[in-house]
């Protein structure tokens, strides 16, 4: 086995040595990829130094091309690389790249990006094999950490717009609580002062103006309570929910049950409890307005430090691969992601119950 120096390659055998140089110093020089070539009538391989300082192996470790080849890929990348490359054999193509995981002589393993073309003679028969092995797993790295940066990004937005959100809620809240209703409970009271002078027709006017002013205080109280959820840092996530769906479910036939794992609070801040909250919220509201439930069940459990809260109900089920997510899937999908979490549906046509899943 001769080295050949000047150009940087080694061949694993030298009949066609004057050749090989021809075929590959441009490359050498240009590149410090692994470039390699395999023979079909002679069945010699060729390689320059780039594939040694790439995967470690020797030209004489490497001389039988397709065994080495084939038995280095990573048992995960190996049926379907191997498949892909025989049908390009198979076949009039002529150019085939690919990225596998392959076994380096340390026995570690690399990310490569393999390209390979194929020469034939004017009858189709293959004369050679060419390509070139590029190591991506540092390229790769930084792909992951660049993808990693732009999800935190994300989530920061995220996280800023629904804050703002929260707090514009809050600050309209405490205006209906503070003024609206205050000047309501002013007018109440007029009214009650009111029935003392009145006749007794001018009295059944007051009482039912009375009633509405009434309900009118009752569903400001309501909203405020919708738009900021006092009993969530008061009183804890399960009565905060248990709260709200008593308000949503009064006056219907829907029975629910809610389940919270005591470890929440350990895991999640008050901040993290309130968005878990909106969810909870925007999901029962889409089966308000979108279910024909008759039972819901949300829940919260702790499974090794991870938060799953799951939302579901016995209403009509549908058919998921053509659901379009409308704004309350996308405000809780949002939401699931400002935690940096998972979020899932279950649901089959034809069948009853729909699940909403979130983990983070």
């Amino acid at each position: 086995m001769k080295e050949m120096m000047s150009t940087g390659f080694a061949l694993a055998h030298t009949d066609d040595y004057f050749t090989s140089i021809n075929r590959f110093q441009l490359l050498s020089i240009a590149t410090k990829e692994g470039i390699w070539e395999y023979d079909f009538l002679s069945k010699e391989s060729f390689y320059n130094d780039g594939m040694t300082e790439l995967l470690g192996y020797t030209p004489e470790e490497m001389a039988d091309n397709e065994s080495w080849w084939r038995n280095n890929l990573h048992p995960q990348d190996k049926k379907r690389v191997i498949t892909e490359v025989d049908e390009v054999m198979a076949s009039t193509k002529s150019v085939w790249w690919g990225k596998y995981q392959f076994r380096c002589k340390d026995g570690i393993y690399k990310l490569i990006l393999d390209r390979l073309f194929v020469v034939r003679d004017d009858s189709g028969k293959t004369l050679r094999m060419i390509g070139t092995m590029q190591d991506l797993t540092e390229i790769d790295g930084l792909q992951q950490d660049l993808d990693k940066i732009r999800r935190q990004h994300h989530r920061t937005m995220l996280k800023a717009i629904f804050d703002a959100e929260e707090n514009e809620r809050k600050n309209i809240s405490e205006e209906l609580n503070e003024n609206i209703n205050q000047v309501l409970a002013a007018i109440n009271m007029h009214l009650a002062q009111a029935k003392q002078h009145v006749t007794a027709a001018g009295m059944v006017w007051l009482q039912e103006a009375q009633g509405l002013l009434l309900d009118s205080m009752d569903g400001v109280s309501s909203i405020a309570k919708k738009l900021s959820p006092v009993m969530l840092k008061d009183l804890g996530f399960e009565t905060a929910v248990k709260e709200l769906l008593k308000d949503l479910f009064q006056n219907r036939l829907i029975s629910y049950n809610v389940y919270v794992n005591d470890q929440l609070n350990q895991l999640a801040n008050y901040d993290v409890q309130t968005v878990l909250y909106r969810i909870v919220q925007e999901q029962v509201m889409n089966i308000l307005k979108h279910s024909e439930a008759r039972n819901v069940m949300v829940s919260v459990e702790i499974k090794e430090k991870k938060i799953k809260v799951v939302v579901q109900d016995d209403g009509a089920g549908i058919n998921l691969k053509q659901i379009q997510y409308g704004k309350g899937f996308s405000n809780i999908q949002e939401k699931t992601e400002a935690l940096g979490g998972n979020f899932n549906l279950e649901s089959v046509e034809g069948r009853p119950g729909f699940k909403l899943e979130v983990v983070i």
